[in-house]
C-alpha cells in the first residue's frame, strides 16, 4: 500500500512542479544499521548510505512523511529511518504528513504521533494533514484515487501550504541565523 500512496502524493507534488526525492525504508534497506549518525564518535565509521541520505535530507526543502498506521501508532519503518539523522538535518523547515490505513480511520493515530515526533526533529508541520482511509479501496496501484476528487483537493491543500512554509522559511533561514 506504501507504492500506491507515495504514487499518488509523488503526483500531487510533481503537478506542481515540486522536485520529488523519495526515501522509501524498504528500498533502502539500510538493514543492520541501528545507530543514528550522530551518534559516532568517529565519522569515518558512519556507513556512507547514512552519510548519502543525510546530505538529501539536508538538501531539502521541506518534507512529506508518508506512513502506515501499525498498532495504532506511527511505522516503526518511518520512525527508524527518521531517527537516524540528527535533528539539525531537519531543522527549520516544513513538514507535512500523510497516513493510511485499512480501516475508516485513515492513520489518524500515527498522524497525532507524527506531528509530535516531527516537532522533535525541529520541523514546522503545517495545520494541513491527509489521511486515507481504506486505503485498499480509495487508491489503486498506479496512484490514482476512487474517491472522486475528495483526496486530491485535500491533497492540494496540503501542498500549498507545505509550499508557502517551505518558501518562507527557506528566505528566513538564508536572511537570518537559526536560534540554536
Amino acid at each position: 500500500m506504501a507504492a500506491r500512496v507515495g504514487r499518488f502524493v509523488q503526483k500531487l507534488l510533481e503537478t506542481r512542479h515540486h522536485s520529488v526525492e523519495v526515501l522509501d525504508p524498504k528500498e533502502l534497506n539500510l538493514g543492520e544499521v541501528i545507530q543514528p549518525l550522530h551518534f559516532y564518535s568517529n565519522p569515518r565509521q558512519v556507513p556512507a548510505i547514512l552519510h548519502h541520505i543525510n546530505e538529501k535530507i539536508k538538501a531539502a526543502d521541506g518534507f512529506v512523511v508518508v506512513a502506515a498506521e501499525y498498532n495504532s501508532a506511527i511505522s516503526p519503518a518511518s520512525s527508524s529511518l527518521m531517527g537516524n539523522f540528527p535533528q539539525s538535518s531537519y531543522a527549520y523547515r516544513p513538514s507535512a504528513i500523510v497516513t493510511y490505513s485499512a480501516g475508516k480511520f485513515g492513520g489518524i493515530r500515527a498522524a497525532m504521533q507524527l506531528r509530535q515526533f516531527l516537532s522533535e526533529l525541529r520541523t514546522v508541520h503545517v495545520p494541513a494533514m491527509l489521511v486515507v482511509p481504506r486505503v485498499h479501496e480509495t487508491i489503486l496501484e498506479d496512484g490514482e484515487e476512487t474517491t472522486g476528487g475528495y483526496l486530491t483537493r485535500a491533497g492540494d491543500t496540503m501542498c500549498r501550504q507545505l509550499a508557502w512554509y517551505a518558501n518562507a522559511l527557506k528566505k528566513h533561514r538564508e536572511s537570518e541565523d537559526t536560534p540554536d
